[in-house]
This record gives structure tokens, sequence and C-alpha cells, in this order.
């Protein structure tokens, strides 16, 4: 229509013999073909691999995304039927722990393959200094041995360029924890709506603020931009290694049409029906967080969460469908993973890494191995950290493992059926207000609001005010725990207060005082790993 309206402004500027009209009108046209053009984002055709002589590796993450989502968990909806059929064909840890069930120490873990405490980044909020890492990474030994490395995300994926990983290529977010990035969003009404106008290629270039928000879903988005890379990639003979890491299942559980319809019942007149509301700012959070679960619809929260996972796996189902087309499968490893999972109350609280009681979901995270040396159709039931990772991939990929890894080789166990005995341990993360449940002598620090601080105003980076840093390590709940035990240190103003819970009977029972010989052994053996961390040393 726009090009119609402009021809015949050209007409008749041309037939009154106004040049400058004519001028005008040609201007306005090539601007109306250049948004044209710079918004749409086409499918790639299916790519004519070349020969490549080491393995292409694809990981695929979401946000927020809960293990027990995946089939062969008992769960009452059939979500990932993608995802499942990489399991049954490739390796799945299906019960893997992560150290920190908060992203940046999530994924600084899983791709540096060290627990928090030796890898330093204890929160979401990491210090310049911080953010480069002590020794080389996943991604920096690719890239010592040839592969082009690349990771694309949304605004949840702003670390993968914050911290020092050294991907080759990057299309992420800025910082989302930057003062700077937060005011240029401005009120949470206007960005919300312009969010909804620079979803495309135009947006992403001159406006990512917004483009980035969480106001608009970017799952398919995201989706095709990583099809788009493997077209590119798979036409030269240098492996490649990309990370695509999504929000698509993280809070607001906002999903594209028609899967926020899929499990809502069509009578539902809550407030609800879309996303889960009232998230705008960091106030609406804080004050969230406290709350019980009795201010939650939370029937209607699952349902959202639901569709998200369901549109996550449709996602995932395309990538595959294109690596196999382009006869890419038989020489790609595909990692489907997550940060950590999410806590819809099963331990007193929503959210994420707020507490460890129990067989707390937020802790585990799926994962998902499938490609050429990978075990086919192994459901691995052994406890396993997303430490282990690192490890095993440079295995299955025949590059050399550091010697200073946390993490282990999983492959000969899995190949062998045995476990590695091997004990998870977690930290939680910080609390962005006072959480439901706490043990009433919790060491407290204040919300999350007065913790933070810019100590750098040139970068405008968000970080714990060193001041409170130390209450902050200091107040961490720990924990260790194997396949059937798993004991839970709580800091309070006195000393720590234990808890035991038998993880295959009572999941949620505090049974500690009808174990006092599995107390003590794990106890040693906690205690141990909190007294490594040279930063509770020194908050004490």
């Amino acid at each position: 229509m726009l090009a119609i309206t402009s021809a015949i402004a050209l007409f008749f500027a041309i037939e009154e013999n106004d040049t400058p009209l004519v001028i005008y009108v040609l201007a306005l046209a090539v601007l109306y073909a250049y948004i044209y053009y710079a918004t749409i984002s086409n499918e790639p055709a299916i790519a004519k691999a070349v020969t490549q002589t080491k393995p292409n590796v694809i990981m695929i993450g979401s946000d927020t995304l809960r293990h027990d989502r995946l089939g062969g968990s008992n769960y009452h909806r059939n979500l990932t039927p993608n995802i499942d059929k990489l399991s049954a064909d490739g390796l799945r840890l299906y019960k893997c722990i992560t150290p920190v069930a908060r992203t940046a120490p999530s994924i600084a873990s899983l791709f540096t393959g060290l627990w928090p405490h030796n890898h330093k980044i204890r929160d979401n909020y990491p210090s310049l200094a911080d953010c480069k890492l002590p020794q080389p990474s996943l991604i920096d030994i690719l890239n010592e041995h040839g592969y082009l490395t690349a990771s694309i995300s949304d605004w949840c994926g702003a670390d993968f360029a914050k911290l020092s990983f050294n991907f080759k290529e990057i299309s992420v977010a800025e910082d989302q924890w930057n003062i700077k990035l937060l005011l240029r969003q401005g009120p949470s009404l206007i960005r919300n709506v312009l969010s909804l106008f620079t979803n495309n290629a135009l947006g992403k270039r001159f406006l990512p603020e917004f483009y980035y928000l969480a106001g608009v879903p970017l799952t398919g988005s995201l989706g095709r931009e990583c099809r788009q890379l493997i077209a590119r990639s798979a036409k030269n003979s240098q492996p490649f290694f990309i990370n695509l890491f999504t929000s698509a299942t993280h809070v607001p559980f906002n999903s594209e049409y028609p899967y926020y319809n899929l499990f809502t019942p069509k009578d539902y007149k809550g407030e609800s029906r879309f996303i889960m509301t009232r998230l705008a700012s960091a106030e609406e959070i804080i004050k969230k967080q406290e709350k019980s679960s009795d201010f939650f619809d939370i029937p209607q929260i699952i349902n959202l969460y639901d569709s998200c996972v369901k549109q996550f796996d449709d996602e995932v189902g395309k990538i595959i469908d294109y690596i196999e087309k382009s006869n890419l499968s038989d020489n790609t490893i595909v990692i489907i993973y997550s940060d950590h999972g999410a806590d819809f109350f099963e331990t007193g609280c929503w959210g994420q890494g707020n507490t460890l009681v129990g067989d707390d979901p937020s802790g585990r995270i799926p994962l998902v191995i499938k490609g050429p040396g990978v075990p086919i159709g192994v459901n691995f039931k052994p406890t396993t950290r997303s430490i282990d990772v690192m490890p095993t991939l440079l295995d299955l990929l025949n590059i050399p493992i550091p010697t200073n890894l946390d993490g282990v080789n999983l492959i000969p166990y899995v190949k062998a059926q045995k476990s590695p005995e091997l004990f998870a341990f977690q930290e939680t993360g910080i609390w962005l207000g006072k959480i439901p449940g706490l043990h009433p002598d919790q060491i407290l620090y204040p919300n999350i609001v007065e913790l933070l601080d810019i100590p750098d105003k040139k970068s405008g980076t968000l970080v714990v005010n060193e001041k409170h840093y130390p209450t902050v390590i200091r107040a961490k709940s720990r924990s260790i725990q194997n396949e059937k035990w798993k004991l839970i240190y709580i800091a309070t103003y006195t000393k720590p207060v234990y808890q035991l819970y038998d993880l295959e009977n009572d999941p949620y029972l505090d049974v500690i005082e009808s174990h006092p010989d599995i107390f003590a052994a794990l106890k040693k053996l906690l205690d141990s790993h909190i007294e490594s961390d040279p930063l509770f040393k020194s908050s004490h």
C-alpha cells in the first residue's frame, strides 16, 4: 500500500515538474523500502554442509526451565516431544544440579567447570573485576582448537557478553543490571508499549533497549537467528559452537499466540490471562517475592508456564529439523539445558535459588546430550552437576580436559552404567526481599534496591555494595546431596541450623533426628566445602 501511494505521489510530482517534491517522495520511498526490508527476517534456505573433520556443537537453553517438564518425569502434560526424542536418541542427565539457581553464577559454572567460590561469580551482580574469569572457559578452549564460537540470546543472556567467556561472535542484550540501560528504558508503561513496535531487525539495531525487553517474546526470532547462523556456519570447513539461550520460560511467562491459550480455561477471568502480572518494576517484584502462595493464582501461573515450555520445545524441534535437513546431524552434538528451574511454592516460596529446602525444583536443571560419541537411549539417574558438563563435552570432542576443573568427565560412568558417586553442593542466591519460610533467626540483609551500588559511575554497572557483601556471603544457605540424602546448612545469628532430607521417601520432611550417622558424615563433607570458600572465611 505504501509502495502504491509513493508511486502515485511520484507520478503527480513529475507531472507538475516539482523537483523538491520529487526528491522528497523518492527519499520517502527509499525510507519506506529500508524500513520494510530491515524489519523482515526470513527463514534460511536449507544449508549445504561441507565436510568438517571435527564435531559441531549447538547448545539450546531456556532460562528457568524445570527438569520435570521433560518426558519421563510423571508430569500430567506432554510438553516436550522434540526434546524427548533427542533424549531417546542420546543421553539425559536425570538429576543434574546447578550450584546456584541464578543465571550468572549458574552459567559461569556450566562454562568453566568450577564451583562458584572458584570462578567468583556468586550472584547476578558481579563486579567488573569478577567478570574476568580466573581461568580459561570452555569457549576459550574451543577458540584455541579452531572453533567458530557464537552466542545468541535476549535480555536473559546478557551475562554471555558480560562475563569473559570470549565468544568470537555475540548477539545478546546489554548488561541488564546497569543503571544507564534502565534509565534509557524509561517508565514501564512507555517501554512496554514501545517494545511492541521494536520487535524487528530495525529495533534490534537502533533501539536494543526496547527490542530485548520481555514485553514481546523473542523465542521465534531467536530460533530463526540460530538457524541463520547454522546456515552460514555450515558453508565453511571450520567447526562451530553455537549457544542459543532464551527467556522463553522465564517470568513473567509470556508466550506468543496461540501458545498462551493452550492451557488457560476459556472462562478464566483473573488478571493473569496472558502473563503473570504486576512485575513491571523492582518494587513490584520485591513485594511479590515476599508474598505467600495465597496471594497468587498458582494454577493459572502454571498454565502460562507450561505454554512457554511448549513453545520452547517447538522451537527446539524447528532447529533440530533444520540440522537434519542440512545433513549436519551426524556430526553435530546438540545439548539442551537451563540455568535453573523454578519454584512454585514447593519449598514455601516462588522464584529460584531462594531456599534449598528438600528436593528444591529450582536447583535441578534439564540436561540432554545427543550426537556423535554420545551413548544412545541412556537416562542416567545418579547425581551429576552442571560443572561436569564442560569436561564431559571436551571428552566427546577429543580435546584434553584441564586438570584444574572441579567437574568430572561423565562419559566413562555413563558407558559403564556406574554411578560416579558424586556429591552436589549448592548455595542460595541473593534474596530480593524477605522470603516466606525463612528460618526465624536467618541472617538477613537489605532488600535488593538498598543492597545494590554503582561503584563505577562511568560503566553504570550495578553491584552488591561492598559494605553488605560479607553479610551476603555469610547469610547464604548451603547444601550437599547425592541420590538419597540432602543436608542443608542455614546461617543464623547464633549458630548454623541443619536440616536433613530423605529425597527418595519424603523429600520435604526434615529427618535429622532419626539419622545421626548420616548427618555426621554429610556435615563433615559440607563443612569442608564451606571452609574452602575464601569469602566465607573472611565474612566471619
